[in-house]
């Protein structure tokens, strides 16, 4: 299955995220969220022309790392991103929209944030980030360590802390202010953030230590990060101990939710994996190669029910058919989609 995540900015897919009413109903999930990745040919269309001049020569090589969001000013497209927004709530009212981001740290970066989430605001879609982190700050894991950071971690001066760590915190309250001061011990939004790798793995130890050094609200105004928190984990990392042994610590300890999305394609993985994280769990899944919306429903409609109809569950909307890495896991087909809610009348 996804290796790794090609979708996140080097191909432009986008996810709807299903939750279902109830969990006697047998039509379908009665309500949506969908994610966007990018660039996207409809969210970010033409996107190449506007490369800044040290991306020109190759685009795509600066799509595939923090540098899009960094360097590109995302105003050349804000008629297509409210045109997006505007479709997604309209073609099934969906509740919100994970965005996938890399960590990143210039003018441009914050208000290409801050510019999607207005958009979206002023069509009525909240907004969820997802952060994959990439490496311009050392190795994608190095967010994780507030100290005693490995070597492949750019270090804040004077300290052994991880730059990346910073630089997550900061994108962290960033994306709560967007929609107001937090109520207190409370978030806005919730934030997603890409765990495991094959090269490292940074046990429970390191994982324990940054959920709990994520803020609680312990001032004023500010919003529990700590609360906001959800680990993405891809297909091969679904059954990473250190997550698991993390959530029952801080579900039956603590007595706190802990949401973990997993991604799960085939029907062993779904039924392997599909309750490992139940109640607080995301299963994301899509129908690869779809043409047409009877054939993606009827398999999602499968998917769906092989999961036991799960209160919530991720399908890939979009694919990026200009991108020589794209994935071809999709439901918007010829312009349109399945009804969210009508996926098993197909």
């Amino acid at each position: 299955m996804r290796k790794r995540l090609l979708y996140f900015l080097t191909s432009a897919i986008g996810v709807l995220l299903l939750m279902c009413a109830a969990a006697t109903a047998a039509s379908g999930p009665q309500a949506a969220w969908t994610v966007f990745t990018l660039p996207n040919p409809q969210v970010t269309p033409d996107w190449r022309i506007y490369a800044p001049a040290d991306c020109q020569s190759n685009p795509e090589a600066c799509a595939g790392d923090h540098r899009f969001w960094e360097d590109w000013d995302f105003s050349n497209f804000q008629n297509a991103i409210d045109t997006s927004f505007a479709a997604v709530n309209s073609l099934g009212k969906y509740r919100a929209v994970m965005m996938i981001l890399p960590l990143g740290d210039t003018p441009a970066y914050w208000n290409n944030i801050q510019r999607m989430y207005q958009s979206a605001a002023s069509h009525g879609v909240q907004l969820q980030a997802v952060l994959f982190p990439k490496w311009k700050y050392g190795a994608e894991y190095c967010y994780l360590y507030n100290n005693n950071a490995p070597s492949e971690c750019q270090l804040v001066p004077g300290t052994t802390g991880a730059v990346a760590y910073r630089k997550l915190r900061h994108l962290m309250s960033f994306v709560q202010t967007l929609s107001g001061a937090c109520a207190p011990s409370s978030y806005n939004n919730q934030f997603a953030v890409r765990y495991g790798w094959s090269e490292f793995s940074p046990g429970y130890g390191a994982l324990k230590n940054f959920w709990q050094s994520l803020p609680t609200n312990a001032r004023a105004n500010a919003c529990n990060l700590q609360a906001s928190y959800i680990t993405w984990l891809e297909t091969g990392f679904t059954g990473t101990s250190e997550v698991q042994r993390l959530q029952k610590y801080v579900v039956n300890q603590l007595h706190h939710p802990y949401w973990v999305n997993t991604e799960l394609y085939s029907t062993a993985q779904i039924q392997q994996y599909d309750a490992t994280y139940a109640p607080y769990q995301t299963i994301i899944t899509g129908h690869w190669g779809a043409t047409e919306i009877t054939s993606w429903a009827q398999d999602m409609c499968s998917k769906w029910n092989t999961a036991l109809q799960p209160v919530r569950l991720g399908v890939w909307t979009f694919s990026d058919p200009d991108l020589s890495t794209s994935e071809l896991y999709r439901s918007y087909l010829n312009g349109s989609m399945a009804v969210v809610g009508s996926i098993c009348t197909y």
